[in-house]
């Protein structure tokens, strides 16, 4: 829990970098149409713990797609030996643990799907929103890229740091 309590705040770091007027702020801005006085007022601590929870959510879900040893457990776990310690079955997938349980559980290989992640489902969900609300396409750029970046370290970080 930990890690994922971890990870869920590298969109809260990384934004404060990447959304920084001096990096990617004033493009953000600029696409976006909302004023530099707009963007500082209001609830930031409401905002950040928002972006927070919801990151922690992204994390979990990350968590099935970077840990590929998980598909083993979700998919038998209606099993009622698979509950039974010491059944067959239990001891089967024990042994399949023991032998390959930290086979592709490195930054690297949760970076790669972490990225992909961000390719596959966040830009094509940016695309459609930012054409559907007339985005310039510098915002679906700077959001896009911020994601699959996050995605990216989030996943490197849950695929070799959680348990």
């Amino acid at each position: 829990m930990m890690v994922r309590l971890f990870a869920a705040g590298v969109p809260i770091v990384v934004g404060a970098i990447w959304y920084n007027p001096y990096l990617l702020g004033r493009l953000w801005s600029n696409g976006t149409g909302i004023a530099k006085e707009k963007m500082s007022a209001g609830k930031l601590a409401l905002t950040i713990a928002l972006a927070y929870i919801g990151s922690y959510y992204i994390a979990r879900a990350l968590g099935s797609v970077v840990i590929h040893q998980y598909g083993i457990y979700s998919m038998l776990a209606a099993e009622p030996d698979m509950q039974d310690k010491g059944s067959a079955l239990a001891n089967t997938v024990q042994g399949l643990m023991d032998k390959y349980g930290h086979d592709f559980r490195t930054f690297k290989h949760g970076a790669y799907h972490g990225m992909f992640m961000g390719l596959w489902v966040v830009l094509p969900v940016l695309v459609i929103i930012g054409f559907m609300e007339c985005k310039k396409l510098c915002w679906i750029a700077v959001h896009a890229a911020f994601w699959v970046m996050c995605l990216a370290l989030m996943g490197g970080i849950i695929c070799q740091y959680m348990p």
